[in-house]
């Protein structure tokens, strides 16, 4: 069956009994409307309130500590009961509200534009919002509509349109109503179609709309979304597989308390009580609570650098990225069409300054900065450019943005650098008679203007316009040679003429027949130049062992100049669409993407099979984009990356993180960001596991030994949930190390948990913990009674897990002599839980909650040396393992 730019524009009128001059009659709207619904895509669900509270809940430490909860009260401990449960919700509400305040932030960004459309019904022109057109109605599109429904079209006058958000092409796009293809072909070189999401930046047509809603090309790219489902990020997968263990770990402690209790003939009341313990002391209860705040944490650093990420996760996953996927149009290059390079008759080669639409720039020649009022033949061109124009430049806010074609747009503003802007020249008295519109077929424009004379200026094609010249051979050979270099460099080239000794009215007709006076002053090549950050940022990338990949629907040549611009490493290397259709799902396709730097030419499908096939490969893939045709790429990614200011909504709603000042140096942030916070997030966990491994390794040794309970439940709690909660916090504080954007994104298979991290835990957890059942033996062997030798203990532990926070801050180093100097604030939390303690041990109210008693000065300074001096030992069992492992 043929698709409708297929077919004739009769056949498709006749399809929908469409009227040319009356359009749609309000029955057939009515039936329309009821057989294929309203014109808008499927809007995916909102994140709700209990959602986010469920995800909370849904983490094995907090069914551990709803277990620990139920046996204290089980056992009539409510007081140790609530204590667990005052943990537990510290864990669930601090990400409940957390996640539930991202989600706020990103609603709020991504309220839905609602657009209008000019349509023809019942022979009157109407203005109705876009979600009331039927396939069939006749649009009206002029410059500057958005185009709300794929449409064919039966009429155009100079026409085009911009369609970068949909086919990544950052060029306006003629169209030709009478344009007809016979053969499947490409989207974006559809040229007798518009499409629901694009733009027109040119003219004015009549379109038959042929699809609406889901049926449109953007709601086939958002129904891909649902074909890709996002799996658990690196650090879910990691706390998942810490929680794991840590269930392995009570099991194996309470298996060891009920063969020593069954051994030593012990009422099952002691071996609960003591399961209990082993089991208290075994769950890092602060440690959800501290990886929401330390995520949110970087959450709120990241908005700072203008990155708003939706969930906390996302946040890790950035820091582990081996891989970006970066869209080409808007996001590696600035999506503003740019006037680079002119070149004059005589071959002089002039460089223009500055990006994108802001009028601030130099022209330049050998280096030199020139006047172009200065030079005749300059000025003449950038007049006769400006002047042969019909797009506007506006500014609002400080930002600069073109009304009508993109190209047309950077003569605009070269002639604004150049200081020949319209509004000037309009006020030196040149007024516009007459225009001759581009036409695809003709591939020029002229218009004639009215100022001591009347004057003509024409630009287009360079081969049209040479053919038509009238200037000597050797000078038209040499702008053919200059047309042929500046194309090469990825530039779009238009010529620029005027018609010599023109004495006629003005007409478009006498301007026809004067073609043959045409003289062309010079080329201009006009590109859409890299963002000026980019390429530094993309340097830093590849220093960090991160591959940048560029993708986008644009043409192989054009994108593999601007990778070489940009310091893509292998940018020679390129794909198209069409050879990535041969070899998907071949065994080659994998490693043929892995290689290839440059993919071009490439479909919404295309984008998403290559995140895919890195991912396979156990990469982390970030994907950048800001069109409709990245949504199922940016969802299939680990992280997609949108952005905020350019960014479609589909796009924007497909993300991970949205970028709200649009800059790829942004991702380098956040990357850097990602991985400062993995490494945090390794010191603290290792901080809370030592500290768990202390209190398991005392209790253990004392059920080994059949000695009394050197610690109590309260006491554990206390430890894990007070003493511990503010170093582990401060940890997060942590400066990156100086080498951190210098090595390689850690391994898939290299997360928190391997065997290099549980050893270390081990070792500083035996060490400490011996030491503090030697400290309990000590205070017991001295006849002190067992609430005081309690009590030491348990204050041993706190002062020994605050000094350990030295070694764990650092990775091959003691942490004290740049504690100052690089984070006051873990400092100042060791003195905050260090007075808590005080406070556990001195007041009367927390002695009778927590079942400790006043210890005298000099055990209390026997205690301080002793926890310093199991930091020392702590210390050199590093050094050893170190270098046992060098």
């Amino acid at each position: 069956m043929k698709k409708a730019y297929q077919k004739e524009i009769n056949e498709v009128l006749a399809h929908f009994q469409t009227d040319l001059e009356q359009g749609l009659s309000k029955d057939q709207v009515s039936k329309q409307i009821e057989k294929h619904g309203r014109n808008e895509l499927a809007k995916a669900e909102a994140i709700s309130p209990l959602k986010i509270l469920l995800h909370n809940l849904n983490n094995l430490i907090v069914y551990l500590l709803i277990a620990a909860a139920a046996l204290s009260f089980y056992m009539g401990d409510e007081i140790e009961g609530i204590a667990v449960i005052i943990a537990l919700l510290i864990a669930v509400l601090t990400g409940f509200f957390t996640e539930l305040r991202a989600q706020r932030s990103v609603e709020s960004l991504q309220k839905m534009i609602f657009t209008t459309a000019k349509v023809r019904r019942n022979g009157q022109l109407e203005e109705l919002p876009s979600a009331e057109i039927v396939p069939g109605d006749l649009l009206f599109l002029e410059e500057g509509d958005s185009i709300v429904a794929d449409a064919r079209l039966v009429k155009t006058s100079n026409f085009a349109c911009i369609e970068s958000a949909l086919t990544g092409e950052s060029e306006a796009v003629d169209k030709d109503a009478e344009g007809l293809y016979e053969e499947e072909t490409a989207l974006g070189d559809r040229l007798n179609m518009v499409f629901s999401g694009t733009a027109v930046s040119r003219g004015n047509a009549y379109a038959v709309v042929t699809q609406t809603g889901m049926q449109t090309e953007i709601g086939k790219i958002t129904s891909l979304l649902s074909q890709s489902k996002k799996e658990s990020t690196p650090l879910d997968k990691e706390m998942n597989r810490l929680s794991r263990i840590l269930i392995y770990v009570a099991f194996a402690a309470g298996i060891a308390v009920v063969i020593a209790g069954a051994l030593t003939k012990q009422p099952l009341n002691i071996i609960l009580h003591t399961a209990l313990i082993l089991a208290v002391a075994a769950i890092p209860e602060a440690m959800p609570a501290v990886s929401t705040i330390t995520l949110a944490r970087g959450l709120k650093k990241m908005a700072e650098y203008k990155a708003l990420v939706k969930n906390l996760p996302a946040v890790e996953t950035l820091g582990a990225t081996a891989v970006i996927c970066s869209d080409k149009t808007g996001t590696l290059t600035e999506n503003q069409m740019t006037a680079e390079l002119i070149t004059l008759a005589d071959g002089t080669s002039f460089k223009v300054e500055g990006n994108g639409y802001d009028p601030k720039g130099n022209i330049t020649l050998n280096g030199e900065v020139v006047e172009p009022a200065e030079d005749d033949t300059l000025k003449r061109l950038i007049i006769s450019a400006v002047l042969c124009n019909n797009a506007t430049l506006v500014e609002e806010d400080a930002n600069y943005s073109i009304i009508g074609d993109p190209t047309e747009g950077a003569l605009v503003v070269l002639a604004e650098k150049a200081g020949f802007g319209r509004e000037k020249l309009h006020g030196l008295g040149w007024q516009r008679i007459a225009e001759i519109p581009f036409d695809s077929s003709q591939k020029y424009m002229a218009t004639s203007y009215k100022n001591d004379g009347i004057h003509a200026f024409v630009k287009g094609a360079p081969d049209v316009l040479l053919r038509m010249s009238k200037q000597p051979q050797a000078e038209k050979d040499s702008l053919k040679e200059a047309n042929h270099r500046i194309a090469s460099e990825g530039m779009r080239v238009l010529a620029i003429a005027e018609l010599e000794a023109y004495t006629e009215d003005g007409s478009p007709e006498s301007m026809q027949q004067s073609l043959e006076n045409l003289v062309v002053l010079g080329l201009v090549g006009i590109m859409d130049p890299p963002r000026s950050d980019v390429k530094e940022a993309i340097n830093i990338c590849q220093q960090a062992g991160i591959q940048v990949k560029m993708i986008t629907g644009d043409h192989p040549k054009t994108a593999s100049i601007i990778a070489s611009e940009i310091g893509i490493k292998n940018h020679e290397l390129s794909m198209t669409g069409r050879k990535i259709d041969e070899l998907a799902g071949t065994d080659a396709f994998a490693e043929n993407v892995s290689n290839t730097a440059v993919f071009a030419r490439v479909s919404p499908e295309n984008k998403m099979q290559i995140v895919n096939a890195l991912r396979e490969q156990g990469k982390i893939v970030a994907m950048t984009g800001d069109g409709v045709n990245d949504a199922p790429a940016l969802n299939s990614a680990d992280i997609g990356i949108a952005m905020g200011i350019r960014g479609t909504e589909v796009a924007k709603e497909a993300a991970d993180m949205i970028l709200t000042d649009d800059r790829f140096s942004t991702i380098v942030k956040a990357v850097r960001e990602g991985r400062i916070i993995f490494a945090n997030i390794k010191k603290y966990i290792s901080f809370l596991f030592s500290c768990n491994m202390v209190e398991i390794m005392t209790v253990l040794l004392s059920i080994i030994f059949l000695m009394p309970m050197p610690i109590l439940p309260l006491h554990i709690l206390f430890l894990n949930l007070i003493i511990d909660i503010a170093p582990a916090m401060a940890l997060s504080f942590e400066p990156a190390e100086k080498s951190l954007m210098q090595v390689g994104p850690r391994p898939a298979n290299s997360g928190l948990v391997n065997k290099r991290f549980l050893t270390r835990i081990l070792i500083s957890g035996v060490l400490i913990g011996l030491s503090a059942f030697l400290v309990f033996n000590y205070f017991i062997g001295r006849s002190e009674s067992l609430n005081y030798a309690q009590t030491a203990t348990f204050s041993f532990m706190a002062f020994a897990q605050l000094f350990h926070t030295l070694n764990v801050r650092k990775e091959s180093r003691f942490g004290l002599k740049t504690l100052f100097s690089e984070n006051n604030i873990l400092f100042g939390a060791m003195l905050f839980s260090f007075v808590l303690q005080l406070l556990a041990i001195y007041t009367p109210f927390l002695n009778q909650v927590l079942g400790t008693t006043a210890l005298k000065p000099s055990t209390l300074l026997l205690i301080l040396v002793l926890a310093a001096a199991s930091s020392g030992v702590v210390y050199l069992g590093k050094k050893v393992f170190l270098r046992a492992k060098a």
